[in-house]
């Protein structure tokens, strides 16, 4: 999995590409630790280019919104596709995780 990743602001973004699915995984948690190393504390995962989220993906996301919240940050998602949309919705993770339409206006909800 290919990740790019960028700081805007107050928050670095992250732009996987693949599935958040468990084989994935280690090379997102990589990219993640290596922002939080940083000290970044808010983080906005781009998901135009995920296509779904296994269960493992769900939780990895579960944790991280805590460990962030823990430290004071915050977790957004943007850009998410239809089917990732309706992962979210019936599993009700978009009543905890922040879910926005585009980058700008996650990024706006930092402000």
């Amino acid at each position: 999995m290919q990740i790019k990743a960028a700081n805007l602001g107050v928050a670095t973004y992250l732009t996987p590409d693949g599935a958040l699915v468990e084989k994935n995984l280690p090379a997102l948690g990589e990219s993640i630790q290596q922002a939080r190393q940083r000290g970044t504390v808010n983080l906005v995962l781009d998901l135009h280019k995920v296509p779904f989220f296994d269960s493992r993906g769900l939780e990895f996301l579960l944790d991280l919104v805590t460990e962030l919240q823990e430290q004071g940050g915050a977790l957004r998602l943007a850009n998410p596709s239809q089917v990732c949309k309706d992962i979210l919705k019936m599993t009700r993770l978009d009543q905890s995780i922040a879910v926005y339409i585009d980058l700008e206006s996650a990024r706006r909800s930092f402000l």
